[in-house]
């Protein structure tokens, strides 16, 4: 695969996750259930659980992506057409 197919799997990831947890916090009362956390009351251990689990696979998948992109030490030096001069 190439760095750029690799780049747009890691950002479907990404997407795809986003939406996993965005469709769960549309069912049911979690919208609700997650303020309440939010404002620390308790919540049911099985909804805990899952909130945490979709939150893992996104923060994974979010870490995933940022690592292919390219570091800004890595970058080759550009040379301004108007001044001439090289900027890192």
């Amino acid at each position: 695969m190439t760095n750029s197919t690799v780049q747009n799997q890691l950002l479907h990831d990404v997407q795809d996750r986003t939406t996993a947890m965005r469709r769960w916090l549309d069912t049911d009362n979690n919208s609700e259930t997650l303020m309440a956390h939010l404002h620390h009351e308790p919540v049911d251990t099985a909804w805990l659980r899952t909130y945490q689990r979709l939150g893992r696979d996104l923060m994974s998948a979010v870490g995933n992506a940022q690592e292919q992109l390219p570091r800004l030490d890595d970058r080759p030096p550009v040379q301004c057409a108007r001044t001439g001069r090289t900027h890192a």
